[in-house]
């Protein structure tokens, strides 16, 4: 809706209040807020706000401006109340930590799965080290010692676990076969062959 030339006459005739002080005048700025032109000098918190959106249109100069803004306490405070900045915010860490989680599993996990087979293997060599010096230790103060029938039974018996285990790791190691048929878990469980 177009004024009509008598209103026309009467803005141009009062103009606004001069924003440098004293008289009354027309400036650029005020003849563009008349007619809801943009401001090249803003005033207004919303001619202020309008500006920075202006600036900020690029993602890339309104995140460093967010975060600037973010980083002075009554500026997060006052974010934080709006309900819809906060799911904002919040989706954003959330999306963050999925982000790390899979750059872990992607990047981390292959040397966390090396870490894991070297332990393993040390594991191994230690379990043949520990039993090769137990038995080391053992077996040269065993002369001269009878052993009854029962006594030789169960030594056999613990050998023979002792067998087992060691073909069970030879068949992991050489050719990875973990599985334990059921003679075997009963007889490395002492229940028997």
């Amino acid at each position: 809706m177009t004024p009509d030339p008598a209103e026309r006459f009467e803005a141009v005739n009062n103009p606004p209040a001069n924003p440098c002080g004293g008289e009354p005048r027309w400036t650029h700025d005020n003849a563009k807020r008349v007619v809801g032109w943009k401001v090249d000098s803003p005033e207004s918190v919303q001619e202020k706000v309008e500006a920075i959106h202006d600036l900020a249109t690029d993602d890339a100069v309104a995140s460093v401006v967010t975060t600037d803004f973010l980083r002075r306490p009554a500026v997060a405070s006052k974010a934080m109340a709006d309900d819809t900045a906060r799911h904002a915010v919040n989706e954003a860490q959330f999306d963050r930590f999925r982000q790390q989680v899979q750059f872990v599993r992607e990047e981390a996990a292959p040397q966390l799965q090396r870490m894991e087979h070297s332990a393993q293997f040390m594991d191994l060599v230690a379990a043949c080290a520990q039993f090769v010096t137990t038995a080391g230790r053992i077996v040269p103060n065993l002369r001269g010692e009878q052993y009854d029938a029962g006594e030789r039974d169960t030594i056999a018996r613990g050998l023979a676990r002792v067998r087992a285990a060691a073909d069970w790791i030879e068949n992991a190691v050489t050719r990875g076969e973990i599985d334990l048929n059921e003679q075997l878990q009963k007889l490395l469980k002492g229940s028997g062959e």
